[in-house]
């Protein structure tokens, strides 16, 4: 009698480094600061930049993406520490993926983006060129989205490269309701003018903002830095006035300390084999529709007879593998489901075989005792059912 041979499906095991302990995988420091215009973003940015420059010993140059070419003004602070700054002036996405590209591949070690908003504001006029519109529509706006985290976003977080970026801010609002049920907006505070999720990339997130003090004849002016966001709750909350590189120092350590360098990096599994299609829909109705037949024609190979003893070994020999004799509802069970319960059938029926010889069931071979435990490890925890009729009847 010929068996179906059964697919098998592996089994993640401690061997295969499935998980590995934790590390410092990702050793580059992602910042973003944010403001209005005369804050101190720029110059904070170069700031920290330079020391990070001097801290990891880099010989390269600093590279900048300058969206407002205003870079010149940086030369003194840059010249003063002694470190080469190369530019590239540009509104373009294009044009930072390249920069993004040949600095991880060994240009430079750290990049200051001055700034996301720039780019952001020309990704979305380059989308309207390309598709000659002068507005956006609602669907529109999934497609920039997904281009800008293709290009952007997951580029940025995952490249070997220290990236400190800057960003315009706009209000936030909210809408309220007064006394007498008028609804008037209020500011609540400001955001990154950027893509929507942009803030959530960058490790430390900065709010600049220029204060100025005059009393009688003295005046004195400061920009503050006040960290909204920083991992590992080093500097969330903490308030710098004129920040410089030593401010973030204790974030920018904790980064960049005890690099992962020769760990087990497993490959990323593509998600998209999750997502069915029609096409996979199909496949999987012809599956099931296959074992169904497979099952239907062994339990008829084995008791052809339509004899009273014959259909019982039949009805015994699903319900133990899937646990009901209702053939509507084994029709309905997934094909995975399905294969199982043909290898269990096929169980069922030796035995009944050996038994009607006086025999003892043939021994089983490493591979079948294998997927009889996987098969009993799926149902080990399912009720039995003449348990359960047996405590109904009870009434216990």
């Amino acid at each position: 009698m010929q068996t179906l041979e059964r697919s098998h499906v592996p089994i993640a095991t401690k061997e295969e480094n499935f998980f590995t302990a934790i590390g410092n995988t990702k050793p580059f420091f992602k910042a973003a600061f944010e403001g209005e215009p005369g804050t101190g973003k720029s110059w904070s940015a170069a700031l920290v930049a330079i020391g990070l420059h001097k801290k990891i010993g880099s010989k390269k140059p600093i590279v900048l993406i300058d969206t407002e070419k205003a870079s010149k003004f940086l030369v003194p602070l840059f010249k003063e520490h002694g470190i080469e700054a190369m530019v590239r002036e540009t509104h373009s996405l294009a044009d930072l993926v390249t920069a993004m590209k040949l600095c991880s591949e060994g240009y430079s070690d750290i990049m200051v983006l001055d700034s996301i908003t720039h780019i952001w504001m020309d990704f979305q006029e380059a989308y309207k060129r390309k598709l000659n519109r002068q507005t956006f529509q609602i669907q529109d706006w999934m497609a920039i989205k997904s281009e800008w985290n293709k290009y952007f976003s997951i580029p940025m977080v995952q490249s070997p490269l220290h990236i400190i970026a800057t960003g315009r801010v706009s209000d936030r609002m909210e809408q309220e309701v007064d006394e007498d049920g008028r609804k008037e907006f209020t500011k609540t505070g400001v955001k990154m003018q950027a893509e929507k999720n942009a803030a959530y990339e960058f490790d430390v997130l900065v709010l600049m903002e220029r204060h100025e003090l005059i009393e009688r004849k003295k005046r004195e002016v400061w920009r503050q830095a006040t960290v909204l966001k920083g991992r590992g709750n080093l500097l969330d909350g903490k308030v710098f006035k004129n920040p410089t590189y030593e401010d973030f120092a204790p974030a920018i350590e904790a980064v960049i300390k005890d690099p992962s360098t020769a760990r087990f990096n497993p490959v990323e599994r593509d998600a998209g084999e999750l997502i069915k299609t029609e096409e996979d829909k199909r496949k999987w109705v012809l599956e099931r529709k296959r074992w169904l037949e497979e099952i239907e024609g062994y339990l008829v190979s084995i008791w052809p007879s339509t004899g009273a003893q014959e259909k019982k070994n039949k009805t015994d020999a699903l319900e133990y593998a899937f646990q009901t004799r209702s053939w509507s509802a084994i029709e309905a069970m997934r094909p995975e489901v399905l294969e199982d319960g043909y290898a269990r059938i096929q169980e069922f029926a030796q035995k009944k075989i050996a038994e009607l010889k006086g025999e003892l069931p043939p021994e089983l071979t490493p591979e079948q005792k294998f997927d009889k435990e996987l098969r009993d490890s799926k149902t080990e925890d399912k009720p039995k059912k003449s348990a359960v009729k047996a405590t109904a009847k009870s009434g216990k």
